[in-house]
């Protein structure tokens, strides 16, 4: 038996004029009837922000009393439910959210997605609803295709961490090249200080996992074009079985944490990252 040790989430919210908001948004991860989280995302743990257009990233351990059984080998028990909500009647709009859970056997185990959020959150019933649920997801396996990429990441709170540089995202399976895309400007706060990025990414040729941990020519490569320092705290990279809003098994592919600083400039660091494949 395996055990639920912490709950992530990333959550980006609507670029719209009134999509932000300045109250605090919850997470509710439900299993059996019993509350394994219900807290305010704006604490310790969370990086980034609910303004319009932003991301936040969202880290909680779970105490030993809260923990829930992976009681299903991979996706945890069909009775785990997903919620975000709020306590406020300042809207707020959130799009896209991921939700997955940590184990010491399985590692990082995704748990909910939804692409398509389109309700607004707010305790005015003329603006939104109070909570709405996000979709759940079964954990992908080393056979499933993918078809496009969810990359979250998570740059440092220190001087210097922020880049105005594009990045981009290049897989090379046995066969070729699957991913080559470059991230550059967005509406999110793109990899400055203390923020929080969600990207979804193109695949143009689908692959598996299993496929990039059959070759050594086989590899992940996220890479910085220009001199302008970054300094990523945390990378997580999932692979989605259906482009692009209801892919119903999610793969984890890489996760990274203190991988160091990026820059095409070799005296303050590297210019690419070979991400390892889980």
């Amino acid at each position: 038996m395996d055990l639920f040790t912490s709950i992530s989430a990333a959550i980006r919210t609507r670029h719209g004029r009134f999509s932000g908001t300045s109250a605090r948004p919850w997470i509710v991860v439900n299993q059996s009837g019993v509350d394994l989280l219900n807290n305010a995302m704006l604490s310790t743990g969370t990086v980034g922000s609910v303004r319009r257009g932003e991301s936040l990233y969202y880290y909680q351990p779970l105490p030993v009393e809260r923990r829930g059984d992976l009681s299903d080998d991979r996706i945890g028990p069909a009775d785990l439910y997903i919620r975000l909500s709020t306590t406020s009647s300042d809207l707020w709009e959130p799009e896209l959210a991921i939700v997955w859970g940590s184990s010491k056997q399985h590692g990082a185990v995704p748990l909910a997605l939804d692409m398509s959020l389109v309700q607004g959150l707010s305790c005015d019933p003329a603006e939104g609803v109070v909570s709405v649920p996000v979709r759940r997801v079964y954990a992908g396996t080393d056979d499933t295709l993918i078809h496009s990429l969810l990359l979250v990441l998570v740059t440092y709170d220190a001087p210097y961490a922020g880049t105005d540089d594009p990045i981009s995202l290049r897989v090379m399976t046995p066969e070729g090249k699957a991913v080559d895309h470059i991230i550059s400007d967005t509406p999110q706060t793109d990899l400055e200080i203390d923020t929080a990025n969600i990207y979804e990414v193109p695949v143009d040729s689908p692959f598996s996992r299993g496929e990039l941990r059959k070759s050594e020519a086989a590899e992940i490569k996220l890479s910085i074009h220009g001199s302008d320092k970054w300094v990523p705290k945390k990378i997580f990279l999932f692979g989605l079985d259906h482009p692009p809003e209801r892919p119903e098994h999610v793969v984890l592919l890489s996760r990274m944490y203190d991988p160091g600083p990026l820059s095409a400039d070799p005296s303050e660091g590297v210019p690419s990252l070979i991400l390892p494949v889980e």
